[in-house]
């Protein structure tokens, strides 16, 4: 006869409840928005459409994934992160070949080139394998982790197999080329093998290298050498209408503390490229204004609050390590998108969770948040075994 589930003393049903909350939130907010700031657009109806959808489907896989035993994803981990592997080796060679222009064109058919970079693999629909690596690394490494222990806290068989999966990863997606999601992976996967019990000084020779690289990359590459002088150079400096940065604070002004209004905003039209996507915020500022845009800052805060709470009293470690890096990933790249719209980093391609145009992304964001939210509910409750 099955016994009634026992609850951990730490259990507050509130936590999980108001992650959802928080989540759809920030989903309804970020369609609405997106609709309003496409409209300049001509296909914004296709773009609003696909929006939409995105938020219909993903709010099926947070309901699936909230209700479903997360255990799933331990066992899935290893395929799953494999796979997206093999996707970035893929676009990894694709990218070396045409920077050396060897590539055959049909390959551009297949994988792309958009913004400067080969993100994308062109199935019926284009799938960017970096957004789902988000997902599968941070599954993957807390898999390992969890099946660790103790062992993490050794140098050479603990911390460096699993710190070297991820580096490869970060190597791959700095191949494409993506710096700022490569930096993002970095950040996911070690904040879980951190929280795990890897040692601090470990990773002082990964921050050494990466510091290194990430020099080298700025400076030698003359696309981002420029978006780099950007950021400290003054505003008014060379040719601020083209200068996306400027843009993103002319706009953040413009709203001052109540905002132009929903849909009055004028950087959009024209001024600031990929409004809709890439400056989200920035348009959120500048109808919103200050009010709205706290509004967005507390709800992430918020977000990233619940999901380290959650992590903290999960039943097990992978929930801890999972919660952890689910979390991360959206925290990091709110932070970073934010750095960017308020220049204060480079211009990159890194969009807002929840928030910024993109379906698949949503998708993917919604997915984690239900995983999420299932690993809160599962507190207390004896895992299940395979």
């Amino acid at each position: 006869m099955k016994g009634p589930s026992v609850r951990h003393p730490g259990e507050l049903r509130w936590e999980t409840n108001l992650l959802a909350v928080v989540t759809l939130t920030l989903t309804g907010f970020g369609v609405m928005n997106c609709y309003a700031t496409g409209t300049y657009i001509a296909d914004w109806e296709v773009q609003a459409s696909q929006q939409l959808s995105g938020a219909i489907i993903g709010g099926i896989a947070f309901l699936l994934c909230a209700y479903t035993d997360y255990g799933i994803w331990r066992r899935l981990a290893k395929p799953m992160f494999y796979a997206t592997l093999a996707g970035l080796a893929v676009l990894a060679v694709v990218a070396v070949l045409w920077h050396r222009k060897k590539a055959p064109g049909f390959l551009n058919t297949l994988f792309p080139l958009r913004l400067g970079a080969h993100r994308w693999i062109y199935l019926g629909v284009q799938i960017q394998v970096s957004e789902i690596a988000r997902f599968t690394l941070a599954a993957y490494v807390a898999m390992r982790c969890a099946d660790l222990g103790p062992r993490l806290r050794r140098f050479g068989d603990g911390f460096v197999p699993v710190m070297g999966v991820v580096l490869l990863t970060v190597g791959l997606v700095g191949l494409e080329p993506s710096v700022s999601m490569a930096i993002v992976l970095g950040a996911i996967g070690a904040l879980v093998i951190f929280t795990a019990g890897a040692k601090l000084p470990h990773f002082l020779p990964v921050a050494l290298m990466g510091a290194l690289v990430l020099v080298a990359i700025l400076t030698l590459d003359p696309v981002r050498a420029n978006r780099m002088d950007t950021v400290f150079t003054a505003a008014l400096e060379g040719a601020p209408e083209k200068d996306q940065a400027c843009q993103s604070l002319i706009g953040l002004g413009n709203g001052g503390i109540s905002g132009t209004g929903f849909g009055e905003g004028t950087q959009k039209l024209g001024h600031l490229p990929l409004a809709y996507s890439d400056f989200i915020f920035s348009v959120i500022g500048e109808e919103w204004g200050f009010i709205g845009s706290l509004f967005v800052v507390l709800l992430f805060g918020l977000f990233c609050w619940l999901g380290f709470r959650i992590a903290r009293t999960a039943r097990d470690t992978f929930g801890t390590y999972l919660a952890t890096g689910l979390t991360a990933a959206v925290g990091v790249t709110a932070l970073f998108h934010a750095a960017v719209v308020l220049r204060m980093g480079p211009t990159t391609g890194l969009t807002l969770p929840f928030m910024s145009a993109g379906r698949a992304s949503l998708i993917l964001y919604l997915l984690s948040a239900g995983v999420v939210v299932n690993i809160g509910r599962r507190r207390g409750r004896p895992a299940r075994t395979a």
